[in-house]
């Protein structure tokens, strides 16, 4: 029995001694991972840099778990229905129609809407800005939901980017009280923001679990189930859905793979969804055919330029983008 009873000990203490190598091991990789890769998503997130250097983050975004962030409302900004705020009243003149712009930076800059504003005026028609700088088109179907119906448009124009195909973001304020914002490679509610926010460990472990097909085709189900809604929350207030699909601003021979893959899946989606949509792909080669400046900054493939702006919005100016049967 002596004997029995000190081989059971023995073995305790080797499995806590183990067990304690292990713990230790794994605070000294957690530790380790956090100090040489603060703000890695390790695989299972891109970071959205620009939060975290944003000057007066928190005058201007606010986390909130419906949308990962969203700008803070009743400002100098945004306004209480979730828009720039600007001269129009939430009462409607008679014999004028209101249009509202959704989207992300591209929306939000306003050069698209400034060049349709010069050809159309305002004789006859608002324009309402509700872009938000890194806004997915799951978060401003939401926010048009939550926020933007109550100035109920006559006419909703959605701006679609290539990076658009994204899910609820995670966003989380760190040590220093700096906003830090994630876009995940999968559906945000498959994942703990809990553990995201504290634990590298877990970013690797999804990272290397969360890279089959199923987790892309997750997030691009996202995307249509939002568009669907959209339609359909606009269908039943007879209110119009147009949507602008805009490509990178530089030759077609030069965009990526997944770019490419990005445009075909999205005019499918519009397609199938029967939503009415104007691809702006031809219009980025004529321009570069005529030796126009593409990108607001060099470099830039996202933002258009000023003159960029303005043949899109001839484009659709001369295709009827408010001219709807």
């Amino acid at each position: 029995m002596g004997s029995a009873g000190s081989s059971a000990k023995q073995v305790l203490v080797k499995l806590l001694m183990l067990l304690s190598g292990t713990v230790f091991t794994f605070l000294l990789t957690e530790f380790y991972l956090k100090l040489s890769l603060p703000y890695e998503g390790l695989g299972a997130a891109r970071e959205l840099k620009q939060f975290r250097n944003l000057e007066n983050v928190s005058g201007l975004f606010t986390i909130d778990p419906d949308f990962g962030f969203r700008p803070v409302l009743g400002t100098s900004v945004y306004n209480k229905f979730g828009t720039l705020t600007g001269n129009y009243t939430l009462e409607k003149p008679e014999g004028v129609t209101r249009l509202l712009f959704i989207g992300d930076s591209v929306t939000a800059r306003g050069k698209i809407i400034g060049a349709i504003w010069k050809l159309y005026n305002e004789t006859n028609f608002e324009y309402w800005n509700a872009g938000v700088e890194s806004f997915n088109t799951v978060q401003e179907v939401r926010f048009y939901k939550q926020y933007n119906a109550a100035i109920r448009p006559d006419h909703v124009i959605l701006t679609f980017h290539l990076n658009d195909f994204e899910t609820t973001p995670v966003a989380f304020l760190d040590e220093d009280g700096r906003l830090v914002v994630y876009a995940p490679n999968f559906p945000a509610k498959e994942l703990n923001p809990w553990l995201f926010k504290r634990s590298r460990l877990y970013r690797l472990y999804l990272g290397i679990a969360k890279t089959s097909n199923e987790n892309i085709d997750a997030v691009i189900e996202d995307t249509r189930v939002s568009l669907k809604e959209l339609k359909n929350t606009l269908d039943r207030d007879n209110t119009i859905l147009t949507v602008l699909v805009l490509p990178l601003l530089k030759p077609y021979s030069e965009w990526k793979p997944g770019d490419k893959f990005s445009r075909e899946t999205i005019l499918q989606i519009l397609q199938d969804l029967d939503i009415r949509h104007f691809d702006l792909l031809n219009v980025v080669e004529q321009a570069m055919a005529g030796g126009i400046e593409l990108c607001e900054q060099p470099g830039d493939d996202w933002h258009p330029s000023t003159a960029m702006s303005d043949l899109f919005a001839r484009y659709l100016y001369e295709n009827s983008l408010f001219s709807v049967p």
